[in-house]
């Protein structure tokens, strides 16, 4: 889905191409992605300082992408440009020039008007076969977050949320994302948003060991 710009053009030439923007490689054709509105870029934003500051502050490691980075996780399947894509730090190695040539750990996706099959289903199934171990679906028209993680079977499961519509990574360790946050009018700066990943270490590190419990 989308408008189409080019056809029968390998992946390498669209690589090499600099003359197009905003696109992805879908088979063969070059597809221009819809533009994005301010609460659009504003998500992205949030995410990318996110996941950026979770990474560093915890130890973790890795990278955080955003659109126009591509992700070509294997030669039968598109070459996308995820909203976000998050690559832990032992999987760097997977980072080119212009994309990563491998599924990232975690790609999220903030839904356009025009973007909901593209979206809900085409990268649904991609990024399913692909490996991506988490799918985050953002749909701040109906205030609507879906996560799916990959399960043994290389299935995307819905995951739940707490009853406090707190989402908890199973690949982040002690990460815990309020949705309620993504619907404000005034989305957190970058200082607020540090300060919601310092605030997420710190009570992992008042919470009590399985010794002590024990």
């Amino acid at each position: 889905s989308g408008e189409i710009v080019a056809r029968d053009v390998s992946w390498e030439d669209f690589l090499a191409n600099k003359n197009w923007e905003h696109v992805e490689w879908v088979d063969g054709w070059v597809v221009k992605m819809p533009g994005i509105n301010e609460r659009h870029d504003g998500l992205q934003e949030f995410f990318h300082f996110l996941l950026r500051f979770f990474l560093e502050l915890s130890g973790v490691g890795g990278r955080v992408f955003r659109d126009p980075m591509l992700m070509k996780p294997f030669p039968h399947l598109p070459g996308r440009a995820p909203d976000i894509m998050v690559l832990f730090g032992d999987r760097l190695h997977l980072v080119g020039e212009k994309a990563v040539e491998g599924a990232a750990d975690i790609v999220i996706e903030i839904v356009s008007p025009k973007g909901e099959k593209r979206d809900r289903i085409e990268k649904f199934r991609e990024y399913e076969a692909a490996g991506v171990k988490e799918y985050w679906v953002i749909d701040y028209r109906f205030h609507d977050a879906e996560f799916y993680v990959l399960n043994i079977d290389g299935v995307f499961e819905r995951a739940m949320l707490e009853s406090n519509e707190v989402y908890r990574s199973p690949h982040l360790h002690h990460f815990g994302l309020s949705i309620n946050i993504l619907w404000r009018e005034v989305l957190p700066n970058a200082r607020e948003t540090l300060a919601m990943v310092e605030a997420m270490l710190a009570a992992a590190d008042t919470m009590p060991s399985v010794e002590s419990v024990e």
